[in-house]
């Protein structure tokens, strides 16, 4: 009961960390696995779960609020129903990626459940704000928490319980163990999903070319994933520096400076920040997303300006209106230019900045944070995972904590600082370079993670007769011996080139894509045809 139950809390916290402060995105898989190996008292059985399924991940966010498979509760529930599961290390990887992969699809069912309640509270929030009662909206926007953690924290609480029994290791222990080789195959092939997916983000038919230089310093230099992302910045810088040719982001004309005095305290500002960084989308809804949020943030810098309750109601229900960017790159750009324009008194020029800016920055905030940054971090912290090496989460959490909390802090005080000449700044096209450079950067870095992230060979081999001191002589050739020789690791390249035809032409649905390949991983790895690895050579 007490693992269960200090299970259920971690599934809490992930799901806050994930919405709120992003200390060290406990929402990733590969952090909330981590944790909950040690929690059941498995921590390399959770480290590997919650890499493999980190990697199947990759390129899968919530942009714009879109369900997605819940790999943070899958982590967390294949790590506990596998520490009671029969068998070694790598049979119970298999067994709780077995479990952890349809927990993740089935249980992404939930989540508009919570979203669905958290869009009625809002409602509540606009009668709050009508009349002036702070304390109701700050309420509301609190609560809207509880659904949102609910979906999550039931069903690992359930799950645990379930653990807790001997129910699952006798189950367990009548797994063929054709199916658990066919599954660790399974999770070894995974990554390729996640690598697809960036790929089909990014402007493949553009940038093509870069991932050659990735893959050459795999798989012929010899570089470890370390020595690819230093290569990786090196082009970027390079290729960044030589063009300069990318448009300027369009954002509308800086109106003229006013002459207002300040009138907010560096308290006032602390505050507003301080409630944006820890709670920004815990009322996330499906009707107006982060606005509940951006509200309760501005508030108090409302209450200072205008003393007069009618204005007061009008600057609350002015930040109540739809609203939704990325959070990290763009959301406290914003909010520091709507509390500097509030101040200056131009609160119609506030809300037209909010809406101006919010798409553009969702753009690139998204792209370089998401789709790009996140995915280099975690592949190579899954990566050290999967070595059993527990430098991996911890490298995620600290290049998650670190330089999220920094770039948050100084966008805000940035953005006050400007005020209305924040548009031209942006104007400027710098923001649209640094997309680009990591655009670059995205690329290389891919080529050479593809090859050392997806693991697979061919245990197949071929008959050959030659003529020795004549004699003929019949000999059995592997073929992945040939393969080699032809290019190597051409079939991590090859499977993730075909997950990508799967997803980026056929538009096939990732929860389908993913269970075409546990599929093939299965049947391939059963037979015994392919393998994450070669078998020793005796």
């Amino acid at each position: 009961m007490l693992v269960a139950l200090a299970l259920t809390l971690w599934a809490i916290y992930c799901t806050y960390d994930g919405l709120g402060p992003f200390l060290i995105y406990a929402q990733r898989p590969l952090i909330a696995g981590s944790v909950a190996g040690l929690i059941v008292g498995h921590p390399l059985l959770g480290l590997l779960i919650g890499a493999t399924l980190e990697l199947a991940a990759l390129g899968v966010y919530t942009y714009g609020g879109a369900t997605i498979p819940d790999y943070q509760t899958g982590a967390i529930v294949g790590t506990a129903l596998a520490a009671g599961a029969a068998g070694d290390t790598s049979a119970q990887v298999a067994i709780g990626l077995g479990v952890g992969l349809p927990a993740a699809i089935l249980l992404s069912a939930l989540d508009p459940v919570g979203k669905i309640i958290t869009t009625a509270l809002v409602h509540r929030a606009d009668g709050y704000a009508a009349d002036g009662n702070a304390r109701g909206l700050a309420l509301i926007h609190w609560v809207s928490l509880v659904p949102w953690v609910a979906v999550r924290a039931i069903p690992t609480f359930l799950a645990a319980l379930a653990a807790s029994g001997g129910l699952v290791k006798d189950i367990t222990a009548s797994i063929p163990a054709g199916f658990v080789q066919g599954m660790t195959l399974a999770g070894s092939l995974l990554p390729a999903v996640g690598f697809a997916l960036l790929l089909g983000m990014m402007e493949l038919s553009r940038y093509w070319y870069l991932l050659l230089i990735g893959f050459v310093a795999f798989a012929y230099l010899h570089l470890p994933l370390l020595g690819i992302a230093l290569v990786g910045v090196a082009v970027a810088m390079l290729f960044v520096t030589l063009k300069r040719d990318e448009p300027a982001l369009a954002v509308p004309a800086a109106p003229e400076e006013s002459t207002v005095d300040a009138r907010l305290t560096k308290q006032d500002l602390r505050r507003v920040f301080r409630r944006y960084f820890w709670s920004s989308q815990i009322s996330w809804n499906y009707e107006r997303m982060q606005a509940l949020g951006f509200a309760y943030s501005m508030e108090p810098v409302l209450r200072r300006l205008y003393p007069e309750k009618a204005d007061y109601v009008a600057g609350l229900q002015r930040h109540l209106q739809f609203f939704n960017t990325s959070v990290l790159i763009g959301g406290p750009l914003i909010l520091g230019s709507s509390v500097a324009l509030e101040e200056a008194g131009t609160p119609k020029s506030a809300a037209s900045t909010k809406v101006a800016l919010m798409g553009p920055m969702a753009g690139i905030g998204d792209t370089v944070v998401f789709a790009l940054y996140n995915s280099i971090i975690f592949t190579m912290g899954a990566s050290w995972a999967l070595q059993g090496n527990w430098l991996g989460p911890a490298f995620a959490a600290v290049m998650v904590l670190v330089p999220y909390a920094l770039v948050r802090r100084w966008q805000f005080g940035f953005a006050y600082r400007e005020g209305k000449r924040l548009a031209g700044h942006l104007a400027a096209g710098a923001l649209a370079r640094v997309a680009q450079g990591a655009t670059v950067l995205g690329f290389v870095v891919l080529g050479g993670f593809i090859p050392s992230i997806v693991k697979v060979v061919t245990t197949l081999t071929y008959r050959q007769t030659t003529t020795v001191q004549g004699q003929p002589v019949t000999q059995a050739v592997a073929i992945q011996d040939r393969l080699d020789e032809l290019v190597p690791f051409l079939l991590p390249v090859l499977v993730t080139a075909g997950v990508y035809l799967l997803t980026a032409k056929a538009r096939l649905r990732p929860v389908w894509t993913i269970g075409i390949v546990v599929v093939a991983g299965v049947v391939l790895g059963w037979l015994g045809w392919f393998a994450p690895s070669a078998p020793a050579k005796g």
